[in-house]
């Protein structure tokens, strides 16, 4: 399971052993230029000149253009998500010049306990930050979710291990509207799990999905640390967030996905 600030230190490792500049290709879309810039910028600490952050769309975009890319002196370096390969540990492209992360997606990096305290404090903006940390109390706040959310992306990931194609939601999906705020309602989570178990024996043995989930939960306790890792942090993480800061904030505006980002990492302790 990912360790974040030994995940920063492999990637600076990485880094460093292209000394002095170098151009970075990203997955994303040009609108998270900014954000990535910011981020390799913070966690090189002016060790490496960066000459330029290109976002190329999609993983398969950012591999294509790995293996394509000529070899004309400038130095490059391709960083794409692990994503659901990671959980079983398969299929993990090996390239020159490609870094791989060793969590879902880049967002994974941005959140842990002092990120995430940091954020609530400064979009909050009326409570101390210690009063915010007490009243957050990160482990029981995510229990639940890792409990469920953790279970579900192995279940994803047997999609993928048994030839499937799934598709990732919003974790809004999975809470529902209880005083006017929303609330995590797990059953919602193993309803979907469910759904997808049955999907997958509708074509495979139930011995042999059996043996595979004993194998991947073997690998991934349904702990905080697996959830930070395994779940997508943009598409379920993230949103958590949003929906306790709102909490604490008391108002219904919302910043955008590239505002959080970026305030993440600025924040962040990578």
């Amino acid at each position: 399971m990912l360790d974040f600030s030994e995940e920063s230190k492999r990637l600076v490792s990485t880094f460093l052993t292209y000394r002095n500049d170098i151009d970075i290709y990203t997955e994303d879309e040009s609108k998270d230029k900014e954000f990535y810039k910011f981020l390799f910028k913070k966690i090189l600490n002016k060790t490496i000149s960066i000459n330029d952050v290109t976002p190329l769309g999609c993983k398969d975009n950012v591999i294509k253009r790995c293996i394509e890319e000529p070899s004309n002196g400038r130095k490059k370096l391709f960083i794409v998500d692990g994503d659901i390969n990671i959980i079983p540990g398969l299929d993990i492209p090996i390239l020159p010049n490609l870094f791989v992360l060793d969590a879902y997606c880049i967002e994974n990096l941005l959140l842990d306990e002092e990120t995430i305290v940091n954020f609530i404090y400064h979009n909050c903006a009326t409570k101390p930050i210690e009063e915010i940390e007490m009243e957050l109390d990160f482990q029981t706040w995510l229990k639940p979710y890792s409990e469920s959310l953790v279970k579900l992306f192995l279940h994803l990931a047997l999609v993928d291990l048994f030839g499937g194609i799934f598709r990732l939601q919003n974790a809004n999906r999975f809470h529902k509207i209880v005083k006017g705020s929303l609330e995590f309602d797990p059953d919602i989570v193993e309803q979907e799990t469910n759904r997808i178990k049955q999907e997958i024996l509708n074509d495979d043995t139930e011995e042999d999905f059996d043996y595979n989930l004993a194998e991947l939960e073997s690998q991934w306790s349904c702990d905080t640390r697996s959830l930070l890792t395994i779940v997508s942090g943009k598409d379920y993480l993230i949103p958590i967030l949003l929906i306790k800061a709102q909490l604490f904030k008391k108002s219904k505006s919302l910043p955008s996905l590239e505002e959080i980002k970026l305030s993440l990492a600025h924040f962040g302790r990578l």
